[in-house]
């Protein structure tokens, strides 16, 4: 068996990991809370007292950016400003 490498164990432990998230994490801490309640007006129940995580809270305001996002790019393509090769490039 020469020439064989052994597998290296992987480098980040968790606590490492936590670090990382809990740096990323403050410097996000500066912006504005997100109120799912604006985000969703028509909904039924209190979305914030539903989802109170800041984690889940962030990934339903992406959600939200990328749908109107996507609605753009499907009204320009419907609208003929934008060709569907072009299209294919930028999703």
């Amino acid at each position: 068996m020469r020439g064989e490498r052994k597998m290296q164990p992987f480098e980040n432990t968790p606590n490492q990991i936590e670090i990382q998230r809990s740096s990323s994490d403050q410097s996000n801490t500066h912006e504005a809370p997100i109120l799912l309640n604006q985000l969703f007006p028509d909904a039924q129940r209190d979305l914030d007292a539903l989802f109170p995580d800041p984690s889940i809270k962030k990934l339903l305001k992406e959600l939200v950016h990328r749908k109107k996002k996507n609605d753009r790019f499907l009204k320009r393509l419907a609208t003929g400003r934008i060709t569907s090769e072009e299209g294919d490039e930028s999703v």
